[in-house]
């Protein structure tokens, strides 16, 4: 098959499923201090400990150039990764779950010049540039692709929260972890005030328990897969119910259906049912990790040449661009052999809206695979390069000098 045609394929696929826009359900879209982004889960050697790197990033679509005041993470949102290890993995179910809360405060109020606050030591937070890279404006705007493409997220920031986990704490490598991540709102409660005999509305901060408003695994599942009836259900729910609640919607993806009805007149019936392949990937919304690879190959600029290249064999297609790993408790597709990239865990610099086209079309369930593609939106690299030490992700947009594609 041609690109030409690869490309027409990705853009019919895209285009119904609403691809990774940050904007992955009704509601939430509402609230973006608490409106989850991406989720990142990759192996790394840090400072020589084996470690597993998490990140997640939050508020999408932040405009740098905005005055005089700024984005913030939301003292009010409680945000969370969680780890699954052991059978909490197939179960869904968080066996630890690590914490970000925020308190903003001010050296000085009698000012205009908030923007410096001192240094601020964490585990990372604070903003950085969008890592996601793809041609949503073109898919949702026109129903066509561009060549080349834009990327839609192009001179945009997030704020993002990177954590470093060395995998002694999680119980050593020999194991597949899974991991998610969820933001939660306090509960506002209304209370009455028996001196004037008014209603008094008691801050967030000060009580309510946490109501859980987002979650995020793998790119694309609730933008991509689950209906619309079921976006805002998909964020207030766990893992541990996807089985049950959201499996059918890996098991027959209506976006097969749609390509290969519009697309390929009816002759890829094989991608339409049956998907175990797809739904071993998404059920339970978990980034699985493979712990005992060795460290996973990282982005840099987008090639393999001048500052700050790619490491070597890296690819933004993953396995279906040759970045392998070798890992030591399962098969693989042979030999161990396993994804060099998402869907084993995702690095920054994957291109998932490629890999999860490629993959749908295509047939992972027959050994070999029969793989269609790689199919591809135009769009192959970020518009600023990653770091390749933490937290990786881009430095942030200039607020004084950025554009827009």
């Amino acid at each position: 098959m041609s690109r030409g045609a690869m490309a027409l394929v990705a853009a019919h696929l895209i285009g119904a499923a609403q691809a990774s826009s940050h904007m992955d359900a009704p509601l939430i879209t509402r609230d973006p201090a608490a409106n989850t982004t991406d989720v990142y889960a990759f192996v790394q050697n840090e400072n020589g400990t084996k470690s597993l790197v998490t990140a997640l990033g939050v508020y999408p679509h932040e405009e740098p150039g905005i005055g005089p005041n700024k984005y913030n993470f939301d003292d009010n949102v409680l945000y969370q990764v969680h780890v699954a290890t052991g059978n909490d993995v197939a179960a869904g179910r968080a066996t630890l779950s690590y914490e970000f809360k925020f308190n903003t405060t001010f050296r000085n109020q009698n000012t205009i010049l908030q923007s410096y606050l001192g240094v601020i030591n964490f585990a990372f937070a604070g903003q950085r540039d969008d890592g996601f890279y793809g041609d949503i404006n073109a898919i949702f705007d026109l129903l066509q692709l561009r060549s080349p493409g834009k990327d839609s997220q192009g001179g945009f920031n997030i704020h993002l929260m990177a954590l470093v986990i060395p995998v002694s704490e999680l119980g050593g490598d020999q194991q597949m972890v899974g991991v998610y991540a969820t933001t939660s709102r306090r509960q506002i409660q209304i209370l009455r005030d028996e001196t004037n005999c008014a209603l008094r509305r008691e801050g967030p901060a000060l009580s309510g328990r946490w109501v859980q408003v987002a979650r995020q695994g793998n790119p694309l599942f609730n933008e991509g897969l689950v209906a619309i009836a079921d976006k805002d259900r998909y964020s207030r729910t766990s893992p541990e119910s996807d089985n049950e609640l959201f499996r059918e919607y890996a098991m027959t993806p209506e976006l097969a259906h749609l390509i290969n009805v519009i697309i390929f007149n009816g002759q890829l019936p094989d991608v339409e049912t049956g998907r175990t392949d797809i739904a071993g990937i998404f059920i339970p919304d978990l980034i699985k990790v493979d712990l005992s690879t060795d460290p996973c190959r990282l982005a840099g600029n987008g090639t393999q040449q001048g500052p700050n290249p790619d490491d070597p064999g890296f690819s933004r297609l993953g396995i279906f661009g040759g970045d392998t790993l070798i890992s030591q408790i399962q098969p693989g597709f042979g030999n161990g052999v396993i994804p060099g990239g998402w869907p084993n865990g995702r690095r920054f610099g994957d291109d998932v809206v490629d890999i999860a086209v490629t993959a749908l079309i295509s047939n992972l369930r027959v050994n070999p695979p029969i793989i269609r593609g790689p199919a591809g939106d135009n769009v192959d690299f970020n518009d600023v390069a990653y770091n390749k030490v933490f937290p990786y992700e881009s430095t942030p947009q200039n607020g004084r000098n950025h554009s827009h594609p």
